[in-house]
């Protein structure tokens, strides 16, 4: 059967994340209900990244195994079954042992804060209301680029060998009326993004120094992150490939 790769977008702000979760909605749950439909049997779809429940996509990438079928017609097809809130961007067949987890050399996320209330965006950002002092949060988006083990970001009981990533970019920049946080890494780990943003927004708003953050980066210990962001700020962007 040939493998198919889809590039998603979704909203995640009613699912469960992207994993499937017994009797939970998930994106993965609701892409496979959607292919049981045109195919008449379980087609198991695997992510290149497990988004945490209540974060968003544009462009997770997923593969699957299907019988022949025409592209465009399964596109149309799953676009058509699947709520408004996912949509598959594009599609296209791979080489049999393309992984979209495994094979990713690079993972993109944007967090969105809100610098003003908003009626819109209030589903795809975080308002925060104490002043921030950018030079800090960049100070500490450089800090977080240079780190290597992640152990203090990470969920408690994460199922992984090791904390280590390597970080292609973290920056902070001003879109409009939102203050954004990107980070690009070879891999991410459980709910790591949001605690890094959390820790960031600590610092621009002065309940810790760059020095307390350094610490709690060479702590390794999660206990002591200051604040875990929400997760509706959080959007992965792009998923990258080697043949990219």
């Amino acid at each position: 059967m040939p493998r198919v790769k889809a590039v998603i977008e979704y909203e995640g702000t009613r699912y469960f994340g992207w994993q499937l979760q017994k009797g939970q909605p998930t994106i993965q749950g609701e892409i496979e209900k959607a292919l049981q439909v045109i195919f008449k049997k379980l087609i198991r779809v695997t992510g290149a990244g497990r988004t945490d429940t209540g974060v968003h996509a544009r462009g997770q990438v997923a593969h699957f195994d299907i019988p022949d079928y025409p592209l465009d017609k399964l596109q149309r097809s799953l676009n058509g079954i699947l709520a408004r809130d996912i949509v598959i961007k594009e599609i296209a067949v791979v080489p049999d042992d393309f992984h979209a987890r495994f094979d990713a050399i690079e993972r993109r996320y944007r967090y969105f804060i809100a610098l003003k209330p908003t009626a819109i965006d209030r589903n795809f950002s975080w308002r925060v209301i104490r002043p921030l002092n950018k030079t800090l949060l960049q100070s500490g988006a450089e800090l977080i680029k240079s780190t290597e083990d992640f152990q203090a970001f990470c969920k408690v009981n994460s199922e992984v060998r090791h904390y280590r990533c390597t970080i292609l970019e973290s920056k902070w920049f001003l879109n409009d009326e939102q203050l954004v946080y990107e980070i690009a890494a070879n891999r991410f780990l459980h709910g790591m993004v949001r605690a890094i943003v959390g820790s960031l927004v600590a610092l621009g708003s002065g309940k810790i120094t760059l020095a307390e953050l350094e610490s709690i980066i060479k702590s390794k210990d999660r206990t002591l992150v200051p604040l875990t962001a929400p997760a509706k700020g959080l959007v992965l962007e792009k998923v990258k490939y080697p043949f990219q």
